[in-house]
């Protein structure tokens, strides 16, 4: 399947991706005001946070969506169709988006449990550990979460403080490379400190905003480059498809989108807030460098190659597939003729 049959097969991806979407949002628009309606009360349970002002505007705007959704099936028909089209994809969108958040938070029911706490003591204690064995590299991080008051809740193995044989679990708060991490509890298997944790919430975005880059355009998948050049026969094919992987031109390219996807993974990288999460932004951020350097270079490649014109001799033929060619002879030189030996003179005594 060339390029070309890609992007139309993901049109049609596309299209079945809002037939669904319509058809989820037909089953819940009967239900959206007592969803709405139980969300906020579960809100105004939830202990203070930081996010707790963006999940209130969350459910204020998907009332909003539904309302105008009712409004638009309600109006009549007329030169505002096309408008109303586009209202009622835009708010599916948002529910289709947003419809798990909506329903989780919905069916809470009271405060979340705060978790788990040790006391003063051996919280100083584990907590000295984790800092200890973690600086030599000897835990294993397991999962991580936040709960309902806004806490990163780690899940970590370390050796065990007492039996240093043995291994434990424990239960962090905080960034795990941070001087602040708190240890909340110690358990004896993985099993044990994720029944004690707290639910999780609902992460965040990286692009709260919404404004995540799209592709500039469709380019031929880098397989079908392969194969275009491994059967070019002129120096302007392998041009060409060097084109598609260097950027500096007008359109979008494969090295372009790479440090595309390098810049939101560097930025993913610096959004956890994490000390982990810095250093692989600055790492990544190196490799967004080293792309730009080899950008200039295909490109001085693809400069060349579009200042060549050649094309392959043609005893460079493919080989037959159906019939066995026959074994190459291989022809030996004659020798070399023998040069004649001079007569052998006596030697004097």
């Amino acid at each position: 399947m060339d390029w070309q049959d890609s992007v139309h097969a993901e049109r049609k991806i596309e299209a079945e991706r809002h037939r669904e979407q319509s058809e989820a949002f037909a089953l819940l628009l009967p239900h959206a005001a007592l969803l709405i309606d139980r969300a906020r009360t579960a809100l105004r349970s939830q202990p203070p946070s930081r996010h707790l002002a963006g999940w209130s505007l969350l459910v204020d705007d998907l009332d909003a969506a539904a309302e105008k959704v009712r409004s638009s099936l309600s109006g009549p028909a007329g030169d505002a169709a096309r408008h109303d089209d586009l209202v009622l994809r835009q708010c599916r969108e948002t529910w289709a988006e947003r419809a798990k958040f909506l329903c989780d938070l919905a069916v809470q029911d009271g405060p979340p449990p705060p978790g788990p706490e040790l006391p003063a003591d051996e919280e100083a204690r584990w907590t000295a550990h984790a800092q200890d064995v973690r600086r030599r590299h000897m835990t294993y991080l397991y999962e991580t979460r936040y709960d309902a008051a806004g806490r990163q809740l780690t899940v970590v193995g370390v050796p065990h403080l007492d039996r240093p044989a043995d291994d434990c679990v424990l239960v962090v708060a905080g960034d795990v490379d941070s001087p602040t991490m708190r240890v909340l509890g110690r358990y004896d298997t993985y099993d044990q400190a994720l029944t004690a944790l707290p639910p999780p919430v609902q992460p965040g975005v990286l692009h709260p905003r919404g404004r995540f880059p799209h592709s500039a355009g469709a380019i031929p998948a880098l397989a079908d480059l392969i194969e275009d050049v491994a059967g070019a026969t002129q120096s302007q094919a392998v041009a060409e498809a060097l084109g598609h992987v260097a950027g500096g031109g007008t359109g979008p390219s494969h090295l372009s989108q790479l440090a595309d996807l390098l810049t939101e993974c560097a930025d993913f990288a610096l959004a956890t807030e994490t000390v982990a999460g810095q250093d692989l932004s600055v790492r990544l951020r190196g490799l967004i460098v080293q792309t730009d350097l080899l950008d200039r270079q295909l490109r001085q490649a693809l400069d060349a190659f579009e200042d060549t014109i050649a094309v392959l001799p043609p005893h460079r033929t493919p080989q037959p597939r159906h019939i066995k060619p026959a074994p190459t002879v291989r022809t030996i030189p004659p020798p070399a003729p023998t040069q004649a030996t001079p007569p052998r003179v006596p030697r004097r005594l």
